[in-house]
């Protein structure tokens, strides 16, 4: 049966197409084409997902697809409403920008890797995506949510000949299998009340759901959600799996993978769960708002605290995932917060922040995946302390690079400063939640969030200034060139995306205001000509500053700022010396800061996290002599709290567990039969007792 706005139909049918050929291209053409033809499909596909979103998007109406209506266990129901063609906008500006990236980028691994199994993987992991966030019933969600783990996963262990991608993919597959179960036991809740595996009948029996049932729901969606989310203390696979995948896998997991978790938390709360509906008491869910809050502000103070002392890239950008999702989170909970005591207006805004950063983090976080990979590419090393110099060998990619480090920056004319102004307005704006408790949580939470974003500013000033202004550390350095065009014109389409919702943002929240249907009362605008508007006649003001206010601001600060040290400076003596000298002739790279000494203040201030133990290790000039030094070696080493004293103890018990049922394996059959009888006895009495 296809219903509702028949001329889409094809669209999805094209999409599937071309990513299906795109798989099997990459195993038929396997010899062919250095590995380009398997992404040819890729983006075709990836075109055919950014009609078909903006088609429903405009239209503001969906598409409703159902197969086999009286067969349970088939891929019953597709349906692609505003809210999925959101998220299916993403999967399709990303893939776009990361499969014209690939073209090159898989010219890395052509030589000692299996390219058409990557090709394979990589077109499947985007279809099940796609296909995950329009599913209308419990079987198809569960199995292309399965499918994506499993497609990723492989992704993730592509170099399965180093150890390290082995333990990452191992640890990831764990941890999102754990969160698959919990997801199933949450879906199956639902279908227990409603007799139907279908989402159209939970939607329809929301209302009915009683309150203890909700919550129950909610608790398993949270927590499995949260665990392909990446959000504190469910996040440990998130800095495992992304350094060891390839950097056009990490930009895809990063920007669009973990994002599927906040899809699936919206459909449980919003949509099965009836929040927001006109027949539900909302002040009942109150504590569901706190608990986003709560974590979110957790997860993006550690996600940034680990961020800022990363030597690593790509490990350092994982982090910052985890707090950007912590940040999506906040929104998210203001939202259900203000929700639930129907100050609606202010529930829109905290919800538009949301989502404005989560479009945000999927574009600039692939961005800035790209251009790890690009580094890698021609460095062969993503580790900061044996780089420098790059800006002049590698111009565009510097360029790029610093465009994703302003937009996650937050600063104006850039994207991220959009959302994250959002968001700031939402927190000035909880004077108005009448319950104390919740009030100063909320206080709390905009403390978190004012740390976060001043944290973030010096992480990404560390990851550029060390990687690309200062001194070259190694000798490669000067024998590198730019990647290739492909590469660039992949990183350059976000990096456009990033400046273009940055100078106009109306583009992102008219998009995200159509897609979510936001209804406000006197039908007032949420966004006009850069402004936040207030809604008539009530006390729900945020703010009367505009993007263009701000931007006039900031100019009139720097050329004040600029006029007042030139009047006071006056006139000075000029010496022209190579860059980051300081005024100091003959400067070496072993002079700079490095990606450590320059994070160590924080390291500092923060000790009590991390915990950091000093190793120093002196080297004699001859072993016969060990008073005379030839030089000292000074390493900083930091415990992971999380790890040690959250899932240390876990995996011990597990082992000690483990230990205790190898006993029980004897490989002994008549102890094995005694064993069966024994349990038969138990279940027999226990079916005499309770009848």
């Amino acid at each position: 049966m296809i219903s509702m706005f028949e001329h889409s139909i094809p669209l999805f049918w094209m999409v599937i197409i071309s990513f299906v050929s795109g798989a099997l291209f990459s195993l038929l053409l396997r010899k062919h084409g250095g590995g380009k033809p398997f992404f040819i499909p890729t983006i075709i596909g990836s075109i055919f997902l950014i009609i078909l979103s903006l088609n429903v998007i405009m239209n503001g109406s969906s598409i409703h697809i159902e197969l086999a209506p009286n067969n349970v266990f088939s891929f019953n129901e597709f349906l692609i409403d505003g809210i999925a063609a959101f998220f299916i906008l993403l999967i399709g500006l990303v893939s776009l920008s990361v499969s014209i990236y690939s073209l090159s980028y898989i010219k890395e691994y052509i030589e000692n890797r299996h390219v058409p199994v990557f090709g394979f993987f990589f077109n499947a992991f985007i279809l099940s995506m796609f296909l995950l966030v329009s599913s209308n019933d419990i079987f198809s969600f569960i199995v292309f949510w399965e499918l994506m783990s499993l497609t990723s996963f492989f992704l993730v262990i592509y170099n399965h000949k180093n150890d390290s991608s082995l333990k990452s993919g191992i640890i990831y597959l764990i941890m999102t299998n754990l969160g698959t179960a919990l997801i199933l036991a949450s879906l199956l809740l639902l279908s227990s009340q409603t007799g139907s595996t279908s989402f159209e009948s939970f939607r329809l029996s929301s209302d009915t759901f009683s309150v203890t049932m909700k919550n129950i729901v909610f608790i398993l969606a949270f927590i499995g959600f949260g665990t392909k989310a990446g959000i504190v203390p469910l996040h440990m696979w998130l800095p495992y799996a992304h350094p060891s995948a390839p950097s056009n896998v990490s930009a895809l997991m990063s920007a669009i993978m973990i994002k599927t978790a906040i899809y699936g938390l919206i459909r449980i709360i919003y949509d099965f769960g009836g929040v927001g509906s006109g027949a539900t008491d909302n002040s009942e869910f109150a504590w569901w708002g706190l608990l986003f809050v709560t974590t979110g502000a957790i997860s993006s103070v550690v996600g940034v605290l680990y961020s800022v002392i990363e030597k690593d890239i790509k490990r350092a950008l994982a982090y910052s995932s985890i707090e950007n999702i912590g940040i999506i989170f906040i929104g998210m909970g203001l939202s259900i917060v203000f929700l639930s005591f129907n100050l609606i207006y202010l529930s829109a805004i905290a919800m538009l922040a949301a989502m404005y950063h989560l479009l945000n983090h999927s574009i600039f976080k692939s961005l800035l995946f790209m251009g790890a990979g690009a580094i890698i590419f021609r460095t062969q090393t993503a580790n900061m302390e044996k780089l420098g110099g790059l800006v002049k060998r590698m111009p565009w990619t510097s360029l790029f690079f610093l465009v994703g480090v302003l937009s996650i920056s937050g600063l104006p004319f850039f994207n991220g400063f959009i959302s994250e102004y959002l968001m700031m307005l939402s927190f000035i704006s909880s004077y108005r939640i009448p319950d104390v408790v919740i009030a100063i949580s909320v206080g709390f939470a905009s403390a978190a969030f004012a740390l976060t974003l001043g944290i973030v500013l010096a992480t990404f000033v560390k990851i550029f200034g060390i990687s690309f202004l200062s001194k070259p550390r190694s000798d490669i350095i000067y024998k590198i060139k730019e990647v290739p065009r492909t590469m660039l014109a992949g990183m350059g389409i976000v990096a456009i995306m990033c400046i273009t919702l940055g100078l106009i943002p109306a583009i992102g929240i008219d998009m995200i205001t159509l897609a979510f249907n936001f209804q406000l009362p006197l039908n007032q605008p949420i966004f006009s000509f850069g402004s936040i508007w207030s809604e008539s006649g009530t006390n729900n003001t945020v703010s009367g500053l505009s993007l263009p206010v701000v931007s006039v601001i900031f100019v009139s600060i720097l050329a004040a700022t600029i006029g007042f040290l030139y009047g006071v400076g006056g006139r000075t003596k000029h010496r022209i010396t190579e860059t980051w000298s300081c005024g100091f002739v003959n400067l070496n790279e072993r002079m700079q800061y490095t990606a450590t000494s320059l994070s160590q203040p924080i390291l500092h201030v923060f000790r009590n996290f991390y915990k950091p133990s000093l190793v120093i290790e002196h080297i004699p000039y001859h072993s016969s002599n060990p008073y005379i030094k030839k030089s000292v070696k000074i390493h900083v080493s930091n415990k992971n709290i999380i790890e040690d004293f959250i899932y240390g103890p876990i995996i011990r018990n597990v082992l000690k567990a483990n230990k205790i049922m190898k006993k029980i394996q004897t490989g002994k059959v008549n102890l094995y039969l005694l064993n069966v009888l024994v349990v038969i006895i138990l279940l027999l009495v226990y079916v005499r007792l309770f009848p």
